[in-house]
């Protein structure tokens, strides 16, 4: 029979493994950001070579290294493998097994190199470790994946089944056979013809592994083609796939025929300037600037030509893609002509109600104002002079020497006079509260002033820095009505919710804005824009500011105070 040099079958296999290092080594790098476990199929494959490169320099190197570190990689590397295995098919087992497996093989390895030395032992300890493996392996394969995975992995199930088989043989003729003691590389032709086996099955093994991998691969290029077809194709947007340098249309999809109106043969082998698409060619133009700057285009507004001619305002987005080593656009557009009518209609009811809105605070102010005045000029005065008469009579009364008066009736005149004074009192408080005297007589800054005197006498420990520059415009009264109501609400927070020891309050004119800035050093809060539809305060004086046509502007956060800056223009003095 023909004799096969051992040695020589393993540096042969060697040289194989190298090969395949490479190959995995390339696949790892194009999938392992795709897959799971290529990290450990590619150790699997390291791992294999060095142990079959340590146990081919048996009789160069130490025992430790040939026997116990080789066959330590011969095993563990396909242990790797099926761990990578599994997570590359996706099935997750108890690896505790294996691990016992690993640790029960080395133990015998070392029993018997340095205790009872065996060959033959030790090569039927590596065949039981490799067919448990292999078993293992096979099944993974053939029975544990899912059934689409088992459509891609079966003929990998197979050369590990052809493994279990080479390796039950291995075992077989162990027990049949008297084991008889060689040296290694001069075991007879069974163990050769065993080694070429192995070799083959490797070689085989990392071949299908590649083709497992790659079919895999083109499996799932094959759902993320179809994911983007039926996106494409379906999709509500009109979507167009152009080149770049001259805007030939390779593809457009069932969006773009009922955005624009326009049938697919009639655009695609067409340009977009052809096609009459662009209301302007400068438009195009603009696009493309704009992509060699940015790469891509966002939401850009632009008027396009539908079929029938008729104008209509699109939001259009376009990114630069490669295809068949050209640049094209990806170009996505979206009809938003009733979108921006409706916004339209809604600014325009926004700012209906807001005039409206406006009106009825104004109309309110006006008729407090006119309710002041009616009690100023009716009741109070009525009341003053009752009380004068109440008093004229009890003197009269006095100076009578009429003895049927009695000092009941004084004191009932006494009793009339306080109750008239309290009601003057109570008057002349309700007058004060529908109008401001100092505001209606003196105006918006001087009515600022005794406020904030006010506000010092009763918050005394709330300092207060009013700083009030050169106003060459003046608010009219009903814009001081409204200003004096928003700086009274502030200051009445920063009393009762800010903690502060210190406020700045500022009045300057700029141009023909009034600006008004009320700055505390409390604890702040949380401001976002959110915080404004939750907080009523901070709501209605953003309302009122744009009544005013104004602007406000709210700078906060917790622990560092609070500013609110309210600006209005006004008219000139």
């Amino acid at each position: 029979m023909f004799e096969i040099d051992l040695r020589t079958l393993y540096l042969s296999f060697v040289t194989s493994l190298i090969v395949s290092l490479g190959m995995m080594t390339l696949l790892w790098s194009q999938t392992r950001k795709r897959f799971e476990g290529m990290h450990l199929l590619l150790f699997f494959v390291f791992t294999l070579l060095l142990g079959i490169t340590l146990i081919t320099l048996r009789g160069t190197i130490s025992d430790f290294l040939s026997i116990i570190v080789g066959n330590f990689f011969v095993v563990g590397g396909p242990m790797l493998g099926y761990f990578g295995l599994e997570k590359f098919v996706g099935v997750k087992t108890s690896r505790w097994r294996h691990y016992l497996l690993f640790s029960v093989f080395i133990c015998v390895q070392v029993f018997y190199t340095y205790v009872q030395n065996s060959l033959d032992i030790r090569n039927l300890n590596v065949g039981i470790a490799l067919l448990l493996i292999s078993l293992d392996s096979a099944l993974l394969l053939l029975y544990k994946a899912g059934k689409s995975m088992r459509k891609i992995t079966f003929a990998l199930g197979l050369v590990y089944s052809f493994l279990v088989i080479v390796g039950i043989i291995r075992i077989i003729r162990f027990i049949v056979v008297d084991p008889v003691e060689y040296d290694f590389f001069h075991q007879g032709s069974f163990e050769s013809y065993v080694s070429l086996l192995y070799q083959i099955s490797f070689f085989l093994l990392i071949f299908f592994l590649t083709l497992v991998i790659n079919k895999r691969l083109l499996s799932e290029i094959g759902e993320q083609e179809e994911k983007f077809s039926k996106a494409f194709r379906h999709s509500p947007y009109g979507i167009i796939i152009s080149r770049m340098n001259d805007g030939y249309v390779m593809e457009v999809n069932e969006g773009f025929e009922d955005i624009l109106g326009y049938k697919a043969v009639d655009v695609i082998g067409k340009t977009s300037i052809e096609t009459n698409l662009w209301l302007e060619e400068s438009d195009r133009e603009l696009i493309i600037t704009q992509l060699r700057a940015n790469k891509r285009v966002k939401n850009l507004e632009l008027n396009f030509r539908k079929a029938n001619a008729e104008l209509i305002l699109c939001e259009f987005t376009c990114e630069a893609i490669m295809i068949s080593e050209e640049l094209c656009l990806i170009s996505v557009i979206n009809d938003i002509s009733e979108q921006k009518k409706n916004e339209n209609d809604l600014i325009k009811s926004q700012s209906m109600l807001r005039r409206f809105a406006s009106n009825l605070q104004i109309v309110g102010e006006e008729e407090k104002v006119l309710l002041a005045t009616q009690i100023d000029n009716e009741l109070n005065q009525t009341l003053v002079a009752l009380k004068m008469d109440i008093g004229i009579l009890k003197q009269r009364l006095k100076d009578s020497e009429d003895k049927s008066i009695t000092e009941e009736l004084f004191q009932k005149l006494d009793d009339v006079n306080k109750v008239v004074g309290n009601s003057l009192g109570f008057s002349l408080k309700l007058m004060s509260n529908l109008r401001n005297e100092v505001l209606y007589m003196m105006g918006f800054v001087e009515a600022m002033r005794l406020f904030v005197d006010d506000f010092s006498i009763s918050q005394p420990n709330i300092k207060c820095h009013l700083d009030i520059g050169e106003l060459i415009v003046q608010p009219s009264q009903k814009q001081s009505t409204t200003l004096y109501r928003m700086f009274e609400s502030t200051m009445s927070n920063v009393a009762s919710h800010s903690k502060a020891s210190e406020v700045i309050i500022s009045l300057h004119s700029v141009g023909n804005k009034l600006e008004l800035e009320i700055a505390d050093n409390g604890v702040g809060f949380e401001y976002n824009g959110l915080k404004e539809h939750t907080a009523y305060g901070l709501m209605l004086m953003r309302e009122r500011t744009t009544l005013l046509n104004g602007e406000m502007f709210v700078n906060t956060a917790p622990g560092e105070g609070t500013s609110i800056k309210i600006v209005v223009p006004v008219g000139w003095v």
